[in-house]
């Protein structure tokens, strides 16, 4: 790793026996340590809530068993060097990157958080059908998410095949149009494309459909099925129109917390404000896709123009485009993605980017998270 310097926000010589007094200079603030040997050899890279606590505990003198099993780390260590982060996400993002650049092969064993999970659909290929998926580079079709795990991935995909009547075996539909029958298509559940009843390009547009609704254009499709329910008992088919009940009723689960986040992935952007070491700011962050930037901080009392200046810039990066979505990139997105599942004392404010994100909207979220962002008093916008 070249540039340890400016990487770090500091760093201290040490020697065996490292004590007490060799320490003191190590700050007891919430960041990053990496331990290094002789030669500026990286050992091991932490993360911690007390960075001076946590590197006098790793070098502290080792049990009997734990000394056979590992090297004492109070005989190797010649250096500590350490970054601040005022907030949890900060740390993490901060420890990311670090560990990229000291251990670019290796850095994903290291990380606390898995990739994120999404959804895909590719209408346009010979067989279109929903899954599953964490590879999201170069697969072709559209990504939908993010979910935190791949059993929520796998139940937004049972939403949409119930709710738009689609395949759910994959095998059935390859083999289309001299498929047999499968259970769902005897019961009525599905559009029934593996034996022919459905033409391929008709099912293909029913698949376009489904895509369009998880895209957002989901008003027309509810009030669709709504009339075809009304329709079915005005005519006395209850059984046909309890059938489309259960469909609106599996569409709107996707209404549900683990699914409500779900989007296309060009729309993988957030605003994360977060912590600073200051009571009188925040620290302001942009996830464009597999980017995340950050912004100059917003000082308290917030003032508009400052709120403004910062939505601003996003914006600009946001007509700039995402970045080339390689490992490294889904690896942020999945460090993204635990935070949209966690708790606002963890996570702090978070709110998705969107074009017509105001200053009045973000003010208010960030003053609503006054306490998780350790804020003594949140301003009012001018």
């Amino acid at each position: 790793m070249t540039g340890k310097e400016d990487a770090f926000d500091g760093g201290i010589e040490v020697r065996p026996p490292v004590g007490p007094d060799q320490l003191a200079q190590v700050p007891a603030k919430r960041g990053v340590a990496l331990l290094e040997a002789d030669a500026g050899a990286p050992i091991v890279l932490l993360t911690a809530a007390d960075i001076r606590a946590r590197v006098r505990t790793r070098l502290a003198e080792p049990l009997e068993d734990a000394k056979r099993k590992s090297a004492d780390l109070r005989e190797i260590t010649r250096r500590v060097r350490w970054k601040l982060a005022a907030g949890h996400f900060e740390a993490d993002w901060r420890f990311f990157e670090l560990a990229r650049s000291i251990w670019p092969r290796e850095y994903p064993s290291l990380l606390a958080w898995k990739p994120a999970w999404f959804a895909r659909v590719d209408v346009g290929e010979a067989y279109p059908h929903w899954w599953r998926t964490q590879e999201i580079a170069d697969a072709g079709g559209c990504c939908f998410g993010p979910f935190a795990t791949g059993k929520q991935a796998e139940r937004f995909v049972q939403v949409i095949q119930e709710g738009f009547d689609l395949c759910r075996h994959v095998r059935c539909l390859r083999q289309a149009p001299h498929a047999a029958r499968c259970a769902y298509a005897e019961m009525g559940r599905c559009l029934s494309v593996c034996n022919g009843a459905v033409g391929m390009e008709e099912y293909r547009a029913q698949v376009a459909r489904s895509a369009e609704f998880v895209a957002g254009e989901r008003r027309k499709v509810v009030e669709a099925l709504e009339a075809a329910m009304a329709a079915a008992a005005k005519e006395l088919a209850f059984e046909r129109a309890a059938a489309v009940k259960a469909r609106i009723d599996r569409l709107a689960e996707l209404d549900a917390p683990a699914m409500a986040q779900a989007a296309p992935l060009a729309a993988f952007r957030f605003v994360m404000v977060q912590p600073a070491a200051t009571r009188k700011a925040v620290k302001v962050f942009f996830v464009n896709g597999g980017s995340v930037a950050q912004l100059a901080p917003l000082k308290v009392p917030l003032e508009g123009r400052q709120v403004a200046a910062r939505l601003k810039a996003m914006a600009m990066q946001a007509r700039r485009g995402a970045p080339e979505m390689d490992e490294a990139a889904q690896w942020r997105l999945g460090l993204v993605s635990s935070y949209l599942s966690a708790g606002p004392a963890r996570a702090g404010v978070i709110r998705r980017w969107r074009e017509d994100l105001g200053e009045e909207e973000l003010t208010r979220a960030i003053e609503e998270g006054a306490e998780y962002l350790g804020l003594k008093k949140s301003g009012k916008s001018e």
